[in-house]
């Protein structure tokens, strides 16, 4: 009766089938304190571009301002020439065939503008903040990209130096099933949050349709210092797909990649969602509480025959055969409740 064997196997039977079945529902989970954290969280931090929308932006409004539609387009596109931002190839994607003119001395300033020479004009392509911080914007201009921001675009502005030469109005729509993901969640008790650099009007905008709190124009270590407060409340996964997102994805309890992310993204989470579905999220959520309730019912079978024989035993109403069978009959009792994990289908 001292022989532990159900009861060392109710723990990483159930971790395995766990595992197992969230693989067979594409959801890959690098271990099993990953698995266990999971279904504790009390809120889940999504990134905007690419993971609540489809990351495939598009450019929907150009607002002409020192130059014509053409050249603002064409000159915004020479800047991102070689950016892998999807703002960049959203960009690139409306300049099409047309003629594009070089670019040199390329520059990234992360979270505000990118910046090169063309034509021996120092150009740069950034968020209405960074043109503002180079000089005021007109009133007519400001009032312009409101408008558009309020419909849930993000809207960059082309600079010669400080001086505006025009806007270009991008929008990401969003995933699919990401409303229906955030309704799971909120059903299963979960709070969800969007942490996106864009503008608070787009974020607003983006998140009102969504459903889901949102803070927004912040730089990758204002999101570092927004998961380590969100975390005083209690456990925090952060679902990304960016190399910005890694740091806050290590900085979380547990950190979710979309699949389609970058391999950073995929290397610091702890979990992935092979299928590019936001539902996945809160599937992982009810694979995870899934599986601890069958470690909860393993380790009271395992203890509950234990004692009920060593009693008996001990009063001399079982002998050492049917001591025997209750031990083995616990092993096979937790393995087989283990395997019926493999059977999990979110709800």
């Amino acid at each position: 009766m001292a022989c532990p064997c159900a009861l060392v196997l109710s723990v990483p039977a159930a971790v395995t089938s766990g595992i197992s079945a969230g693989a067979r529902q594409g959801l890959l989970i690098k271990g099993g304190a990953a698995l266990e954290t999971i279904g504790s969280v009390n809120t889940i931090a999504f990134d905007k571009t690419g993971t609540l929308t489809e990351n495939k932006p598009q450019v929907t409004d150009i607002v002409p301002l020192g130059a014509a539609e053409q050249e603002v387009v064409t000159l915004a596109a020479a800047v991102e020439t070689g950016s892998a931002h999807p703002l960049a190839k959203a960009i690139l994607g409306r300049a099409g065939d047309l003629n594009i003119p070089a670019a040199d001395n390329a520059r990234a300033i992360p979270g505000k503008a990118v910046t090169a020479t063309v034509g021996g004009r120092a150009l740069a392509v950034g968020s209405p903040r960074y043109a503002q911080d180079l000089a005021p914007l007109a009133p007519d201009v400001q009032r312009r990209i409101e408008a558009l921001e309020q419909q849930g675009k993000t809207v960059v502005v082309l600079l010669d130096g400080p001086v505006p030469l025009g806007l270009l109005a991008i929008r990401d729509e969003p995933r699919t099933d990401a409303k229906a993901a955030i309704a799971k969640l909120h059903a299963l008790g979960v709070r969800s949050v969007m942490l996106t650099g864009d503008n608070a009007r787009t974020g607003r905008a983006i998140a009102g349709d969504l459903g889901l709190d949102v803070e927004a124009e912040l730089m990758p270590e204002d999101k570092l210092r927004r998961i380590a407060d969100l975390k005083q409340g209690g456990k925090i996964a952060m679902v990304g797909d960016g190399i910005n997102d890694a740091p806050a994805l290590a900085q979380s309890d547990v950190g979710i990649a979309m699949g389609g992310g970058t391999d950073v993204a995929l290397e610091t989470a702890d979990a992935a969602l092979l299928r590019h579905s936001v539902t996945g999220v809160s599937d992982l959520v009810q694979l995870s509480r899934a599986t601890m309730r069958n470690i909860r019912q393993n380790v009271t079978f395992a203890l509950g025959l234990k004692a009920i024989f060593l009693v008996t035993t001990l009063l001399g109403i079982t002998g050492l055969w049917p001591a025997i069978l209750s031990d083995t009959g616990a092993t096979v009792l937790v393995t087989a409740n283990a395997l019926r994990l493999l059977r999990f289908r979110p709800s």
